[in-house]
Formats: structure tokens, C-alpha cells, sequence
């Protein structure tokens, strides 16, 4: 049976205006190389054949760089005005500044052959509002470096570390970015779950054949505030250990302006929700990573001063053919080149991948796209009715005689129910998902860990009345035989 008239009518009320395309995301990390049995990421180097070098010799490059130093320096005055003891703030949030190499790379390939930098956002709600630091470190950037920047701010709110992780490919063009800013550590601490998923995002984008920079950029929520220990997030257990361990700059919102949380006065950083940062709030966070460009832009001319980078210099090339990660601090990789069909999207990239072949007694919603102020649209399929049944084609292609993982993503709250899921009309073998959860936030169930590669159907049939809100299929291949 194809899609009933109720649903393509539902799909197109949806999608009005912006159209629909069917596009699958696929995080197409790094070559694979097995050694003595066991799995290791190796990025493919950026090179050039010189011939879009620009006409910048090493004297305009010094002039340059010495003129967006001198642009961070005056907007720092400002800086000092806006944010009572500012310097004591920036000091207690870069306390874990690591490497910026990766981001002087970007900004010396930027200055000397006048290129687009592409930044990417992934998190929650806090960073999808239209007055974020994504756009605001965007407009930094542009007005600092004098080079065009561009961002895709592909957060959703109710999301985590894990949900990115399998499906990051879905919201990024990750063969294209420059500059990756993380914010998941309130989400995660809200669902306590612990530092696996943003070691595997750290990993993946670490893997990326064109080298981007990664920087955490954690912010308090309204929620952590009101419980006794208001400055505790998810970075104690997941970003400070992983930043110090791959060499990540990790950015803390909590440790700038705790002594103030701590007496009271939170609400100057909180909007009247009082749960989301306020439009200040972003600004502090922006000249946070501003400090971090400022960081690059120093070792940049340190390195050109002393004649170790020069003008024609491909700086790509110092990465080294032999690089790669190191052994995971806290898990064995457990997801190898992901794939993800989604429902969730934003409004930049409103396109759902999850596109069902049948359904009956399931819809599509809408969550917060009727919000001006936001960024994401939250789509997902809502059960309507006990036994409501929708199937979905997959295809997941050979690789290595691998077999796959397959993962569920319920968008969960506390009224929803449960289904039954099977694939290849293979009911026998079927698995319980639970969509209930105590906060509305992606709960992700795997439902199989060795499904052959090949074309399949999965087929999800709701157990109750309660509603079942299906926001993701993942897949991964399963790299136990390597073990």
C-alpha cells in the first residue's frame, strides 16, 4: 500500500513553501585502515596546486594579521564596559584552552587565499535562536579577518551528544567545515548521560579529512540553576577530561559567572523562560571565542614573523600523512561511519530524510516551528492510534563484510507510549522501544547490532494510545569483528 491521501496532504501542509527533498545524510568520516585487527580513523589531507594563491606577500600578510589584532583589542575595551570584571570572567572560562592549531590553520588559509570559513553549530535550544553566538562569532569573524565567513547553525533543540553523533551527517555538510562549536553539556547533564557520545562526536569531527576546529562551548540551563549545585553541568565528567585528552579548547559559562549564580543574581544571563541564556549571555559566550581567535591570530604571526609559515606555504600539508587518534579515553568506537534518516530539521535546511513507503494511523508534527525566535522546526511522526503502523526503506551499503547497528530516535516525553519494531516483515524478531522519558528531549534505543548490509524495511507499530514520536533511524556498521 503506497502513502494514504490524509498523509502526503499532512506532508505537504508541513513543508509549504520550502518544499521537501529526499536526501539521505551520511557522515562519510575518513578512509578505514584495519592494523593488527583493530579500527583506526586517518584523515585525507587537504593539498593545493598553488594555483589559488592570492597576491599576499609575507609583509601584507604581517599587516593583516596585525590589523585584526588591534580590532579584537578595541572591541575588548568595549568588552570591559559591557561585562562587569570581564578579564577575571574570560580567564575562568578559557581555563581549558588547549591547541588552536586547526583554527590558525583555517584563518592562515583564509588570509592568504581569500576563502570562505565555514563554521558549524550543534546543540540544543540553547544554541537555536536567531541571536546566538554562532551568528554572532560569524559577524566577529567577517569584521575581524576581513574574509567572507558563513555558518550553519544546524542545533535542534531537545537533542544530545548522542542523537549528533549518529546523526550529525543529516544537519552539516561536514566535508565542509572549518570551525565546529559544540553545546550539548546541559542537555546531556539533564539526561545524565555520560562522556561516550561526546567522545564519539569528538572523534568524528577530529577524523575529518579537512581538519576543522573544534571548540566546547558550555552553557548553564535554568534547570541546573535551581538545583544545589547550580554551576554543574555535564563538563566535569565529559568535556574537561576530553578536552585535555584530544586537545580540545573548552569554553565554560559556569565557571565565568558562577561566584555571581551562586548569589542570586542569575536572572541578568537568563530570557523570561528562565531556563534559555538571554541575548547577553551570547554576547559573553562570543567574546569568549573571540579570545580563542585571538589566541590563533597571535600564533599566526609568531610562526610568520619567524619565517616558520610563509604566504605560499601549504599549511595542510604539516599534518602529516601518519597522523591519527589517539586510543579512546573512555569507549571503543561504537559508531563507524554513521547514517541517518531524520525528521527533525531546521528552518535553514527544512528538508525530512525520514520518508516513510506506508503509514497508517501515523502523522506528521510539528514542534517549534511556529516560534520566530528559533531556528529548528522539530519534526517528527506522531502515532495517533494503538497498532498505527508506518514502515520505512532502508539501504545500507556493503563495507568490509561489516554487519550494522540500527538505532531508534524517539523525540520522548513523559505521556508517550511505546512500539514494536522488526524489519523485513520479520515480526518474531521484533524489539520494544520506549518513548517515555521524564524531560521532552531525543531518547536513542538500539533495536539490532548485526543486521546484514543490503535493502530492508522496518516496520514500527504502536503499542498504545499513547502517542510514539519517531524523530530518527540511525545505522552504523559494527566493528566487533575487528575487536
Amino acid at each position: 500500500m503506497g502513502l494514504n491521501k490524509q498523509l502526503v496532504k499532512t506532508l505537504f501542509s508541513v513543508t509549504i513553501g520550502i518544499g521537501m527533498l529526499i536526501a539521505f545524510g551520511t557522515v562519510n568520516v575518513s578512509q578505514f585502515i584495519t592494523t593488527t585487527g583493530v579500527a583506526e580513523f586517518k584523515p585525507v589531507l587537504r593539498r593545493y596546486d598553488g594555483s589559488d594563491i592570492t597576491v599576499l606577500n609575507s609583509r601584507h600578510l604581517l599587516d593583516s594579521l596585525d590589523k585584526s589584532m588591534k580590532r579584537i583589542d578595541v572591541m575588548r575595551a568595549e568588552w570591559i564596559k559591557e561585562f562587569d570584571m570581564y578579564k577575571g570572567k574570560a580567564n575562568r572560562a578559557l581555563k581549558h584552552m588547549t591547541s588552536t592549531l586547526p583554527l590558525e590553520r583555517v584563518v592562515f588559509n583564509a588570509l592568504t587565499r581569500n576563502v570562505t570559513i565555514h563554521i558549524g553549530v550543534a546543540g540544543g535550544s540553547i544554541s537555536a535562536c536567531r541571536y546566538g553566538y554562532g551568528y554572532l562569532i560569524r559577524d566577529f569573524m567577517q569584521d575581524i579577518l576581513s574574509v567572507p565567513v558563513t555558518v550553519n547553525n544546524a542545533a535542534i533543540g531537545a537533542t544530545d551528544s548522542r542523537y549528533y553523533a549518529n546523526c550529525m551527517g543529516a544537519h552539516m555538510n561536514i566535508d565542509n567545515l572549518d570551525l565546529v562549536l559544540w553545546e550539548f553539556a546541559a542537555n546531556d547533564y539533564t539526561k545524565h548521560l555520560g562522556p561516550w557520545a561526546q567522545e564519539e562526536f569528538t572523534r568524528m569531527i577530529l577524523s575529518l579529512a579537512n581538519q576543522p576546529q573544534l571548540v566546547f562551548v558550555n552553557f548553564f540551563h535554568g534547570i541546573q540553576i535551581k538545583r544545589r549545585t547550580p554551576c554543574i553541568n555535564n563538563e566535569r565528567i565529559a568535556s574537561v577530561p576530553i578536552s585535555e585528552y584530544y586537545d580540545v579548547p573548552s569554553i565554560s559559562m559556569p565557571d565565568a559567572v558562577c561566584p555571581i549564580v551562586k548569589k542570586g543574581d542569575y536572572m541578568q544571563f537568563l530570557n523570561e523562560d528562565k531556563s534559555h541564556p538571554n541575548p547577553k549571555n551570547h554576547r559573553l559566550m562570543t567574546t569568549f571565542l573571540v579570545e580563542i581567535l585571538h589566541t590563533a591570530l597571535s600564533n599566526i604571526l609568531d610562526k610568520v614573523e619567524s619565517g616558520v609559515w610563509t604566504h605560499t606555504m601549504n599549511v595542510y600539508e604539516q599534518f602529516g600523512d601518519n597522523f591519527k587518534l589517539p586510543k579512546p579515553l573512555f569507549n571503543e568506537t561504537q559508531l563507524f561511519l554513521p547514517k541517518c534518516w531524520s525528521a527533525l530539521a531546521t528552518k535553514r535546511s527544512p528538508n525530512m530524510t525520514l520518508i516513510p513507503i506506508e503509514a497508517n494511523g501515523w502523522e506528521a508534527e510539528v514542534g517549534t516551528g511556529i516560534n520566530p525566535s528559533r531556528t529548528d522546526l522539530k519534526l517528527f511522526w506522531e502515532s495517533k492510534r494503538e497498532n498505527a503502523s508506518i514502515t520505512f526503506r532502508l539501504y545500507i551499503a556493503p563495507y568490509l563484510d561489516l554487519n550494522c547497528t540500527v538505532s531508534i530516535v524517539a523525540s520522548s516525553a513523559g505521556h508517550c507510549g511505546k512500539v514494536r519494531a522488526y524489519f523485513d516483515d520479520d515480526e518474531e524478531h521484533s524489539a520494544i522501544v520506549d518513548g517515555r522519558y521524564s524531560y521532552k528531549i531525543t531518547k536513542t534505543e538500539r533495536i539490532s547490532i548485526n543486521l546484514k548490509p543490503g535493502n530492508h524495511t522496518i516496520t514500527l507499530v504502536a503499542l498504545s494510545e499513547n502517542p510514539f514520536r519517531l524523530a530518527a533511524i540511525a545505522t552504523s556498521y559494527n566493528l566487533n569483528r575487528f575487536v
